[in-house]
């Protein structure tokens, strides 16, 4: 436990020692020693202090409380008046003894109780707090353990995606059916889209979430690359300063990706088009669209333009439900898909919707 952390358990360090020194590994010793300076001081200026002197019994008093407990204190409280007489009239001045006895010994034994009991408290203290330093310190040992486990975890993660990425590409180059290069390179995206997030989730200084703008032109910039061959990209990414968690970043780049990838294949106007995507917050919704100049589809038509009722829209319909949102399609002007959604998991109200027809 460090001292910034509790700064007043370390300034109390030296008192704590010799507390412990004192009166928990040596009380009956120092017991002895208040005593013996009780005892002198009366003896050697009772007779200056006079009924003062009754005062320094507590000396012993507490040493017995702080050493002993409930039960030093009571005993040292009751036996604190008779030291008294016996040291008065040592002196001979038996009139330095209190005018009551009975409120002297009364006193002398609440004293004795009341720091007793505080002194028996004030130890439970010290044993839970050492008690919940060593509980942190093996928390803290297994959290280092964890850590290091994680990130062994995360970096074969990391290896593993690259691998099946190595393996997609190299089976897609030995093979010559479009078909299959087709569906190998639909595969590839989606596995990239989940290898940015981790990437930018579990890197070595990754953060604890995700900027949604960053996350999504990483996913951009793969059809980018491919500028010349089909439809110019357009992105108006406007997050506002937020950032979203993996459990909604992942599901909300691999539907980007899916919807990017119908509209990059078939979504092309005259002369290529552009295809427009946007993400925009407001409060706790967003709205995610991907608008292009194609002649539009049906997204319940599995003989629509490229199959487009297979598997993409099923992966959009699913990962749409999974982040509790609503995902729609209509014709204007091309194909506009749009997903609207709540960052914190709750569901929008109205079903989905499909194409306006």
């Amino acid at each position: 436990m460090t001292a910034d952390r509790h700064p007043r358990i370390t300034q109390a360090g030296p008192i704590l020692a010799v507390h412990k020194a004192l009166f928990v590994d040596r009380p009956l010793l120092s017991l002895a020693a208040a005593a013996g300076i009780y005892a002198v001081i009366v003896l050697a200026f009772g007779r200056r202090l006079e009924i003062s002197s009754n005062y320094f019994v507590l000396l012993p008093v507490l040493a017995a409380s702080l050493g002993y407990g409930l039960a030093g204190g009571l005993a040292a409280g009751a036996l604190g008046l008779p030291a008294n007489l016996a040291l008065f009239a040592l002196l001979g001045r038996p009139d330095f003894s209190p005018a009551s006895k009975p409120i002297a010994e009364l006193s002398g034994i609440l004293v004795g109780g009341a720091s007793g009991y505080l002194a028996e408290y004030f130890r439970q203290l010290q044993s839970e707090i050492a008690r919940r330093m060593r509980t942190e310190e093996s928390l803290r040992a297994v959290l280092a353990d964890k850590e290091v486990l994680l990130l062994e975890l995360n970096h074969r993660v990391k290896n593993n995606l690259n691998v099946i990425k190595s393996l997609i590409l190299l089976q897609k180059n030995r093979s010559g059916n479009p078909e299959f290069r087709e569906a190998s390179d639909l595969l590839l995206a989606r596995v990239f889209a989940i290898s940015r997030a981790h990437d930018r989730m579990f890197g070595e200084e990754g953060p604890s979430e995700l900027d949604p703008g960053e996350y999504l032109e990483d996913i951009l910039a793969v059809y980018d690359a491919e500028a010349g061959v089909g439809p110019r990209v357009e992105s108006d990414i406007r997050p506002g300063g937020s950032r979203l968690s993996a459990e909604t970043a992942i599901p909300l780049g691999l539907i980007l990706n899916e919807a990017l990838s119908n509209a990059w294949k078939y979504g092309s106007g005259p002369g290529g088009g552009t295809v427009r995507v946007s993400l925009a917050r407001a409060g706790e919704d967003w709205t995610l669209e991907v608008r292009d100049e194609g002649p539009g589809f049906d997204p319940d038509d599995p003989g629509g333009p490229g199959r487009t009722g297979g598997l993409g829209v099923k992966i959009i319909r699913s990962l749409a439900a999974r982040l509790g949102g609503r995902a729609s399609w209509t014709r204007d002007g091309g194909t506009r898909f749009r997903l609207e959604f709540r960052a914190s998991g709750s569901p929008r109200p109205g079903p989905e919707t499909g194409p306006d027809k």
